[in-house]
């Protein structure tokens, strides 16, 4: 945490301008509100209280009330800024970083990037990133891996999983051919985290930054490429049913669960959840980081959340402290594990690798993915493209054959650049 906590630790914050316990003086001391939303649930409550509890008893004169928001936190955070009764730390998901930070609702946590470097997971800093500042610190990343069923794709005499997408395709098709009434691949439609890295991995960008601006590269050839071949999957090669043009997680994590599916790309969360459903599948299931694509890369998005300080808060030194206390390696790991999640600092992760709850041979390869991550284009209205659905409709477009690839992501870059621009 060294690195990241210069003048900029003003990031975490504390009760409001009202709080009596409140200081601007610099002294470890009076009370500060911590919010969280989901991820954070039941089972994490009590993780959370006790660390709460633990701080406080290290510092004496001070206090953490916690707050867990729950599904509708995006919501009550922006009601609270609009109103005024910001938090002072907060747990915050991290595509929501931009969003916040635009409404000169964060402190600056680093003027300079660049300075995160080596401290956290590459993909979790650049979440952190507005206008050229970080806003946030990394807290918590998902990432999604390749899983697979290992005896079918030894039917097929391979002994090793797929290393780049054409190998997928023809692996699928090769199992499926074997397997009456399976399907060689898990197409996920209707919901773009799936298929929108593949981007990325043709060698295009989601978006590129032109000026001040934020320009849309969905219409560029490798965008057009990517997305072709994610149809063509299921138009041509029909390695899942049709309907999976709306797939979400869940269903093709039953699938897999019910041995109807023979490889897909999951999170550990998903892993864990066709474990619960099938523990007899896990000597049959293996994972690795997802096949690279023509542009050389099999970079995926790094989901998670960020801990971030408001602007508003006028307790930031033992605000600041809190953040620095809850960012350390034996404070961190205990939460990520619990969730499921990797922990977004460098020597947390390194542990989790070696000896902790991501060292198990099934849950290695989402460690090994975390290295190759990326964020959303750090753009304030990002969450206008999401909110219409304007991924998911151009990718149904196609799959549907109501519009050509081309047709379908040229459409795709004039809304984005309308949301964005």
């Amino acid at each position: 945490m060294a690195i990241g906590l210069t003048g900029a630790l003003a990031l975490a914050a504390c009760g409001g301008a009202s709080d009596p316990g409140a200081n601007s003086s610099g002294e470890i001391k009076g009370t500060i509100d911590f919010w969280m939303g989901d991820p954070i649930g039941d089972a994490q409550q009590p993780i959370m209280q006790k660390l709460a509890d633990d701080y406080a008893a290290a510092h004496p004169g001070t206090k953490v009330n916690l707050r867990f928001l729950g599904k509708d936190a995006h919501q009550t955070y922006l009601t609270s800024i609009a109103g005024g009764s910001v938090p002072c730390v907060a747990l915050i998901g991290n595509t929501w970083t931009p969003e916040f930070a635009a409404l000169n609702a964060l402190e600056v946590y680093a003027n300079d990037p660049k300075t995160l470097q080596g401290t956290y997971v590459p993909g979790m800093i650049e979440s952190t990133i507005f206008k050229g500042k970080s806003y946030a610190v990394p807290y918590d990343t998902g990432v999604r891996a390749l899983i697979y069923r290992k005896d079918m794709l030894e039917a097929i005499g391979k002994t090793a999983a797929p290393a780049t997408w054409q190998e997928l395709r023809e692996d699928a098709l090769a199992i499926q051919a074997k397997n009456q009434g399976v399907n060689g691949f898990g197409i996920i439609g209707g919901a773009h985290w799936y298929y929108l890295p593949l981007i990325w991995n043709w060698g295009g960008e989601i978006a590129k930054q032109s000026g001040d601006k934020w320009v849309s590269e969905a219409g560029s050839t490798q965008s057009v490429q990517a997305f072709q071949f994610y149809s063509d999957l299921l138009t041509k090669d029909r390695l899942s049913p049709a309907g999976a043009s709306a797939w979400t997680a869940a269903d093709v994590d039953k699938s897999m669960g019910l041995g109807q599916t023979a490889m897909m790309v999951g999170g550990s969360w998903d892993l864990r959840t066709i474990l619960k459903q099938s523990p007899d599948l896990e000597g049959k299931l293996g994972t690795a980081v997802l096949p690279k694509g023509p542009g050389g890369n099999n970079d995926t998005f790094a989901g998670g959340s960020n801990l971030a300080v408001f602007r508003e808060c006028n307790n930031k030194a033992v605000a600041n402290d809190f953040v620095k206390f809850m960012m350390t390696k034996e404070n961190l790991v205990p939460v990520t594990s619990n969730l499921g999640l990797l922990p977004a600092t460098n020597d947390a992760l390194a542990q989790e690798k070696a000896t902790g709850s991501f060292s198990a041979p099934l849950f290695k390869a989402y460690a090994e993915q975390a290295d190759h991550t990326r964020s959303i284009p750090p753009v304030a209205s990002w969450g206008k493209v999401e909110g219409a659905n304007s991924i998911v409709n151009a990718m149904q477009s196609i799959m549907s054959g109501k519009k050509t690839a081309d047709v379908a992501m040229k459409e795709l870059a004039d809304q984005v650049n309308q949301a964005i621009g």
